[in-house]
């Protein structure tokens, strides 16, 4: 139970990996339909190109650039590397969905008079895209915000511009995603309530290493189980 911290106003969410399986759908979508641009550009197989990226993701960590590691390897010319990210980014986003649990677990928190942000990066028009697929507005969120990196924001700042803009303590606001060096880390830095949600990549990622990082307050495995931080009753 969330005792300690019961004056918590604000939840933000994280998207991709915490209210959707963006591991298992897109990024495997992405990584299949690279493959077979890869195959052609050095001369394998599908198959053994889409191995040869989850080998590099495995070798070099979650945040390298895996298609700049294979350009490098192959002696291929720098702009592919660039060409295949593209391609890897602008996967179809046709038919994700959210985890069954997400939609009740929002409504039930709305309900309570909480006030629900979500805050995701990457490239604008794909995560708007994705948003819209999803089914997710500004029915169930107050505030949906898109950090785009290549423009050098970050989702720490954007915490703070939210914490400024609604009056809010740091103490008074859960961050929930599953990157324990983005989200979680921005949100700890700033003294808000972390929650660690136990899915994806970068969840696995941290398992091997969780000395590395900082230490987060909560760790779920459903949407739901923030509603038993919260100390609400779970539907």
């Amino acid at each position: 139970m969330l005792k300690p911290h019961a004056n918590i106003r604000t939840i933000i969410f994280d998207l991709d990996d915490t209210l959707y399986d963006c591991n298992g759908t897109l990024v495997l979508r992405g990584r299949r339909q690279v493959a077979k641009t890869i195959a052609k550009m050095i001369n394998c197989s599908e198959e053994e190109s889409y191995h040869l990226q989850t080998e590099i993701e495995d070798k070099y960590g979650i945040r390298a650039n895996v298609y700049e590691k294979i350009v490098a390897l192959y002696n291929l010319p720098n702009r592919y590397a660039r060409e295949l990210l593209e391609e890897f980014i602008h996967v179809d986003i046709s038919n994700i969905t959210l985890f069954p649990d997400v939609m009740n677990t929002l409504k039930q928190m709305k309900s309570q008079g909480y006030k629900l942000i979500l805050v995701t990066s990457g490239e604008k028009q794909v995560q708007k895209k994705k948003i819209d697929v999803l089914g997710l507005n500004d029915n169930y969120f107050d505030e949906i915000l898109i950090t785009d990196r290549t423009n050098g924001q970050t989702k720490r700042n954007c915490f703070k511009e939210i914490i400024q803009r609604y009056n809010l303590k740091p103490e008074e606001i859960v961050c929930i995603g599953d990157k324990i060096d983005d989200e979680l880390a921005a949100g700890k830095s700033l003294g808000m309530v972390t929650v660690m949600f136990e899915h994806g990549r970068h969840y696995k990622a941290y398992l091997k290493e969780q000395g590395k990082h900082i230490n987060f307050n909560y760790s779920i495995k459903r949407i739901k189980d923030l509603l038993e931080i919260l100390n609400l009753e779970t539907s």
